[in-house]
């Protein structure tokens, strides 16, 4: 904010009466004195017009009792640092772990949750309210104690891996977690593992056991050849350990998409708003998966190349980068790693990269006479969620148990989920490699739709079938281009919007389509360069296919299991 001022303050000398520059210097005198005496000199050699006098009085009204002020600075910082235990994670943002009788809080230190708390600590001790200015300047003290002098510790949100098993936190008032290993699940008063929260979580309902898992589909709308995707898409949000598939929920008006997604959040990450609507940026994406456990968002129509590779980013963890506000140089870096729903009447997910990681569920319309109220949906889903829950977590815990024994000899891009997937299957009472044909049926189907919105690879199918198999081509990217242009040229159904304008982005598009193209028998290969340009190879090759093409038939009692509870329709 001041920087900028000083950049204005050439050709208006009234900058530093504006309110907003004069918060700022105010708030720099109260945290950083150094730096507020070398930017008020830097102002007055901007523009000897000036006068830094002024400025001086205006901040002293921010700033009416120093004396006042310095003390009650002391006296914050004096009950954050004997009240609480601070210390910082790997980032070097301060962490304050709060003792109290029934409960142990832990809060980053710059957080709205510390900032009341230090605020209801400061009235119990001295009956007095906090100005702005002074708590943020105590904050900053706390946050330099936090980062200079305590240790490192690990700060989880919401689901934290554990020796053996995993936690969950509850996000209750008692901050109590879940404890699920392979033996059963446990509610724990006190999380052996370090949960923060944000001010827009919600809790998690408090477990029933002998849960019905069965009840679940009374409230969404999956179709039975789903439901055990989407189940073990559940227990997998809570593994941090591993990548994340994302859930896309597609159906028409009327489908419950929202719905829906609602539901299957308040099983992993309730939210004070529970979907959101599309991002206008990569940033948002990456602010709203640092503020929340599950990414969810709705009524998607599209998303842009960057916003999926995003999503890509997010399931496998990455970070994202900016400039750090008011800074020359620093960057601001949020790494992390999440799972997401989407949703929308169309399909969203269009680029291969993004598909290899997607659970697509086709989503059929309610009739007219078969929806519900929603007053009566959301009471009657609050009465059934501890149930559902509890169910869940002793799914999750009998597939923990199971999931040692199994072992997959083919593997598909979201290798971790396809092997929990076994174990819950085999948990359900399917038979061994039931999950395996269920996924490898989404994956090819996956691959036909991201092959189906590539203009290239409408025009290299329809090329391939017209000659002799099996096709064996090979020579450099601008003969292939002019070949395939060619082709373009007489179809009058390409879609030439989307066309690659020269051979270079033609052979960008081959490294994008080259895996879903592997996957149904045609190899694209690049062999180097050579004097003519980069040579290419396509050749089919004999389809590999590990399962039979046929998804197998649904059971056991509609994927609610032998002993977790019948389906009730």
């Amino acid at each position: 904010m001041i920087e900028a001022a000083l950049v204005r303050l050439i050709d208006d000398v009234g900058v530093l009466a504006e309110d907003p520059v004069v918060r700022a210097f105010t708030v720099l005198k109260a945290t950083d004195m150094a730096t507020y005496l070398r930017l008020r000199h830097a102002a007055k050699i901007t523009n000897r017009g000036c006068s830094v006098t002024v400025l001086d009085k205006l901040v002293s009204k921010e700033l009416p009792d120093s004396d006042d002020d310095s003390s009650a600075i002391d006296d914050l910082v004096d009950i954050g640092r004997t009240q609480c235990q601070l210390h910082h994670d790997a980032d070097r943002l301060a962490v304050a772990i709060i003792p109290i009788a029934d409960r142990q809080e832990v809060w980053r230190v710059i957080s709205t949750g510390y900032e009341s708390w230090l605020r209801a600590a400061y009235w119990r001790a001295k009956e007095s309210g906090v100005p702005d200015m002074t708590l943020r300047a105590a904050l900053a003290t706390l946050s330099a104690a936090g980062v200079n002098d305590g240790d490192e510790v690990a700060v989880h949100l919401r689901a934290a891996e554990a020796e053996p098993g995993y936690l969950i936190d509850l996000c209750d008032e008692h901050w109590r977690a879940v404890h699920v290993t392979a033996r059963g699940w446990q509610v724990l008063n006190t999380s052996p593992q370090l949960f923060t929260r944000t001010q827009s979580q919600r809790a998690l309902p408090v477990p029933q056991a002998s849960g019905d898992l069965g009840l679940l589909w009374q409230h969404v709308n999956i179709p039975a050849d789903r439901r055990l995707l989407v189940l073990t898409w559940l227990l997998d949000c809570f593994r941090p350990d591993t990548p994340f598939p994302i859930l896309e929920l597609v159906g028409e008006q009327g489908s419950a998409k929202s719905t829906t997604q609602s539901v299957l959040r308040s099983l992993v990450d309730p939210n004070k708003v529970m979907l959101r609507g599309r991002p206008k940026t990569v940033e948002d994406i990456f602010v709203a998966a640092q503020n929340n456990w599950l990414v969810s968002y709705e009524n998607l129509s599209g998303l842009t190349a960057e916003q999926q590779d995003a999503f890509c980013t997010l399931a496998t963890g990455g970070g994202f980068a900016s400039r750090q506000l008011y800074t020359n140089g620093e960057e601001h870096v949020m790494e992390t790693k999440r799972p997401v729903v989407l949703n929308g009447i169309a399909v969203v997910a269009t680029r291969p990269d993004l598909i290899d990681r997607v659970i697509h569920v086709s989503m059929p319309v309610i009739p007219a006479t078969a929806r519900k109220d929603d007053a009566d949906t959301h009471d009657a889903w609050e009465r059934d969620r501890p149930l559902v829950f509890g169910a869940l977590l002793d799914l999750f815990a009998s597939a923990l148990a199971i999931l040692p024994t199994v072992h997959l000899t083919h593997k598909q891009r979201m290798a971790d989920y396809e092997r929990l997937g076994e174990a819950v299957a085999r948990a359900l009472g399917f038979e061994a490699g039931h999950f395996q044909t269920l996924y490898a049926e989404l994956v090819r189907a996956g691959i036909d739709r991201a092959l189906e919105s590539n203009s290239v690879a409408q025009v290299l199918d329809k090329y391939i079938q017209e000659h002799i198999t099996p096709f064996n081509w090979q020579g450099t990217a601008g003969q292939l281009y002019d070949l395939l242009n060619g082709q373009t040229l007489l179809d009058r159904s390409t879609d030439r919007s989307t066309w690659p304008k020269s051979p270079k982005g033609l052979a960008d598009q081959l490294r994008r389509i080259a895996p879903a193209y592997r996957a149904k028998g045609v190899e694209i290969s690049h062999l180097g360069h050579s004097r003519e340009g980069a040579i290419w190879r396509i050749a089919t090759t004999p389809e590999f296919r590990t399962f039979d093409a046929t998804p197998p038939s649904v059971s056991p009692v509609s994927v609610g299991g032998t002993r977790y509870g019948a389906h009730r329709e």
